[in-house]
């Protein structure tokens, strides 16, 4: 059968020392057996889980993949059997066996997400004969460094009083895996593993899939795209402010013997473009020119330079006198339109 890319390989992990049923500390073995097996029932097709025990020693149980009820009966059976009498907790040896078993399981597949529950209420008390061993997870890590597997620390005892746990927490997360969590479980164990657990195995695929996206789904990227659009909106805007109708024009009638000369301001008009022409909508409205649409300046950008076009209107023509016909006005041209003369003086 096959199971999506989503699933995942849990490994549970219990402490099954003394002080889990009460020597030295409180009988919560029980009610953490009772949260462990509402906590396999929300399990999801495809998931599997390998339940480990430690204390003194290291007790693996074969895998389980949830295909149906029955797989999860089966993980139910070997919680049922699982008991707390262990002298020692011995933390060293459980940790290289879980995170050998997790290399293999991600060899096996890479597609699927490790899960690794740790759940004791102490940790490091290794029995006499192995206590010259030095416990360091960094030396235990070499092989595993750079890991993207869940790794979630379910503390069941005094948080305070265990500071080492804090220890490994930071160690696993600097050494192994930046996906490394304490859940505080000491008050209500319940709550911790049926709830929170579960709570934080979901908001960590999600804090997964924040961490790893690519630099252009990042906020950062985005508001770097959207700083830069707006600033090429400003240029864009300021460039176009700048495309303004600047210098005068001089304009008389040519056909009457003795015309009088009047002077026009183009860039008192802080207009890109000017009509000019009669009737409304005219910036310079000549009663007597003899043209039916107006005629147009038109500032515009030419290899960098403001420059400024002259269009004829519908029915009209415009006639450069000073030289050849031209698309832009140089300062000192003169020009026809119909009835009247222009001369553009560039400011």
């Amino acid at each position: 059968m096959a199971y999506a890319d989503g699933n995942k390989d849990l490994i549970l992990v219990l402490d099954t020392s003394l002080s889990m049923v009460g020597y030295g500390g409180k009988n919560i073995f029980d009610q953490v057996k009772k949260s462990l097996v509402k906590f396999i029932d929300k399990l999801e097709e495809g998931d599997s889980i390998t339940f480990i025990s430690f204390d003194t020693t290291v007790k693996m149980y074969p895998r389980v993949v949830i295909s149906d009820e029955n797989d999860k009966e089966i993980l139910k059976k070997y919680l049922s059997v699982i008991e707390a009498k262990g002298e020692w907790t011995y933390t060293m040896k459980m940790i290289i066996n879980v995170l050998k078993k997790a290399q293999e399981l991600e060899t096996a597949d890479k597609k699927r997400q490790r899960v690794i529950v740790i759940m004791t209420d102490a940790l490091d008390d290794p029995p006499p004969y192995k206590r010259t061993e030095r416990f360091s997870i960094k030396d235990i890590a070499k092989k595993y460094s750079g890991k993207d597997w869940f790794i979630f620390l379910v503390n069941l005892g005094d948080l305070k009083k265990n500071k080492r746990m804090m220890e490994v927490q930071r160690e696993f997360e600097k050494e192994i895996s930046p996906y490394t969590k304490i859940i505080d479980a000491e008050k209500h164990p319940a709550e911790g593993i049926e709830k929170d657990l579960k709570k934080h195995i979901d908001s960590s695929e999600e804090e997964k899939r924040l961490r790893e996206r690519s630099f252009f789904e990042t906020p950062y990227f985005i508001g770097i795209v959207i700083i830069l659009i707006v600033l090429l909106i400003l240029f864009y805007l300021k460039r176009l402010s700048q495309l303004k109708v600047k210098g005068k024009l001089e304009y008389w009638n040519h056909e009457l013997l003795d015309p009088y000369i009047e002077t026009f301001d183009l860039t008192r008009q802080n207009a890109r473009s000017v009509p000019i022409g009669k009737g409304i909508g005219c910036m310079l409205n000549i009663r007597d020119i003899e043209i039916p649409e107006p005629f147009h300046l038109t500032a515009m950008r030419e290899k960098g330079k403001i420059q400024v076009a002259i269009s004829a209107g519908e029915g009209a023509t415009v006639d450069f006198v000073n030289r050849d016909q031209g698309k832009f006005l140089n300062s000192g041209d003169i020009f026809k339109v119909s009835n009247y003369s222009f001369k553009y003086i560039a400011e």
